[in-house]
């Protein structure tokens, strides 16, 4: 909304505070949808997307907390995956049939995999979260917060149907609905936290990122939800 010469300054606040079109005096689960929706919008159109993370994992039973970085991309329709840098080697590998986890830097001898239909549990954070939103979560629009230098609007989304985690916050950029930052609040307390910089759309992932073969010797264990 953009207020004209001679409008009342209600006009000019109502552009302020309800950047999706919506009037000011829209409850905060209107304005989350709306600004989730528009971030949806925006991601339909992207065929593959790549960007570099930094992942925190908080575990507040031990007082624990861990840092870890590295490389994701996605392609449509259920191509996802994270390569770690730090610590190297580890890997989440969405293939289009199975979801395997391999995780050298705490058990070198041992991957596991998953059937794809199983879901990713929140892990492929751009389907989880982005498709059809409306359908999966309440949605609560929680204030304007900085993400790395960035402006973003805060989002808790809550699950209509019971998952892995119990609520997820998104942050997302304002003015081009990126998402640069996910937290996922799981079931047993423990906290993760990705902060995304260096987003790529339409790029030709690094050949084989979607693939994953176990090394010789590793064990392959099979995981049902």
């Amino acid at each position: 909304m953009r207020a004209r010469s001679g409008g009342s300054i209600a006009l000019v606040v109502a552009a302020v505070v309800a950047p999706t079109g919506l009037p000011a005096s829209a409850t905060a689960q209107d304005r989350g949808m709306a600004l989730l929706q528009q971030a949806s919008a925006r991601y339909a159109r992207v065929a593959t997307l790549c960007a570099d993370y930094v992942q925190q994992l908080l575990n507040p039973l031990l007082g624990q907390e861990r840092t870890a970085r590295g490389r994701l991309c996605q392609a449509r329709p259920n191509l996802f995956a994270m390569r770690f840098t730090d610590p190297a080697g580890d890997v989440l590998v969405v293939d289009g049939a199975s979801i395997w986890y391999y995780l050298p830097s705490s058990d070198p001898k041992q991957a596991f995999r998953a059937p794809v239909e199983q879901g990713t549990g929140g892990r492929d954070f751009h389907r989880e979260f982005l498709e059809r939103p409306e359908e999966k979560y309440t949605v609560t629009y929680e204030g304007d917060e900085s993400v790395a230098g960035a402006s973003t609007y805060r989002l808790r989304l809550v699950p209509r149907t019971r998952q892995s985690y119990r609520a997820a916050v998104l942050w997302i950029e304002q003015g081009t609905s990126l998402l640069r930052q996910i937290r996922v609040e799981e079931e047993n307390g423990n906290r993760r936290t990705i902060t995304l910089s260096g987003i790529q759309f339409d790029v030709a992932p690094p050949a084989g990122f979607f693939v994953f073969t176990p090394p010789p010797g590793v064990l392959v264990g099979d995981v049902s939800r």
